[in-house]
Parts: structure tokens; sequence; C-alpha cells
């Protein structure tokens, strides 16, 4: 039998607004196909970390994907600070944060949320830079999306479908990390 590639992912593992294993499945799903991970939650970064390291099959069938909640510049500090330096090949980030993956995508925001009270499409109020670059960008994304006919941005509930909407091979060519991520998957 075949050993499967246990993928350590930073977020909620026991939500009850629904599952962000099933909406990284989907979006994964899009670019290796029957050859989808499995994905362990592992709640908040350090402990998702944790996690990983000491998972008795670290090898490299063992992947950790996790918020950098910083420029990209500080990959090297971010792997230094955590002791992962060691396994830098088999780590991924999400650049600043997964958030950053919707916004690099405005027309599915445009999708979900619609228009705002103001009639404005939530592409429109977006910051005039690469998607990587917005800091916070969870506080960005409820802050667009507080006056649409959805609600504000849910982490959990609103997150897990918008991984099913993004598009994969759009997020390759813009997302360097995800890329790298897909490719070792395959």
């Amino acid at each position: 039998m075949a050993l499967k590639i246990l993928l350590f992912v930073e977020g909620e593992s026991n939500s009850p607004n629904g599952d962000l294993r099933q909406g990284l499945s989907k979006l994964l799903e899009q670019k290796i196909k029957g050859k989808l991970p499995r994905i362990i939650l592992g709640n908040g970064k350090m402990q998702t970390i944790d996690k990983f390291k000491n998972n008795r099959l670290l090898t490299d069938l063992s992947l950790l994907l996790i918020d950098l909640d910083k420029p990209e510049t500080e990959i090297e500090n971010d792997l230094i600070d955590n002791n992962l330096l060691n396994q830098k090949d088999c780590v991924f980030y999400m650049i600043q944060e997964m958030e950053n993956w919707f916004l690099s995508q405005p027309e599915i925001l445009d999708k979900f949320y619609g228009k705002d009270e103001n009639n404005k499409l939530i592409s429109q109020k977006l910051p005039k830079k690469k998607a990587h670059e917005i800091e916070k960008p969870d506080e960005k994304l409820q802050e667009i999306s507080k006056n649409t006919k959805r609600g504000e941005y849910h982490k959990i509930k609103h997150g897990i479908e918008l991984l099913k909407l993004l598009d994969a091979s759009k997020l390759e060519d813009d997302v360097p990390e995800f890329k790298r991520l897909i490719k070792k998957l395959k």
C-alpha cells in the first residue's frame, strides 16, 4: 500500500461552522486529482508546527502549510524562529494569510459577496497593490464585506466556501508558495 502524504495545515480542526479540510481539498483537487494528501488541521500556528514536528512519520511525506503573518521577505527568519530550517523543503506559507489567496482573485469575492449597500462591488474596495502585500488581509476582508448581503467575512464559514471558488491555476500563477506546494504534492 502506498503511503499517503500528510499535509499539516494551520486552521481550526473542530469548528461547528464548517470544515476547512473540505474547502482545501476541493481547491487542491483541481491540480492533483486522485493524489490528495491527508489533511491534518492543527489549530493555531504553533500547535500546527508542533504536530508537524512531533509526527512519528516525519519524512518527506509530511508537509506543513502555515500563515506567515509577515511579508514574504521574512520566510527565512520565520523558518529560523520556528526551528524549521532543516525541513524548509517541506514548509509552505500562506503569505501573509489564507485571505490573501481570496484577495488575489477579486472576481470570486464579487461573485460570493455581490455588492455592498452603496452598490459597490467588493473588488472596487480593494487596495491597489498585490494581494500578498496586503497586511492583515482577514481584517481587510471583514472591512470590505461588512455591508454586503452575506455580511462580514467569517474566517471559517466564508473561508471554506471561498476556497472552493478559487481557481487553482490562477492561484499557482499569482502565489509562488502555492505553486511550490502543488509541485511537491504531485
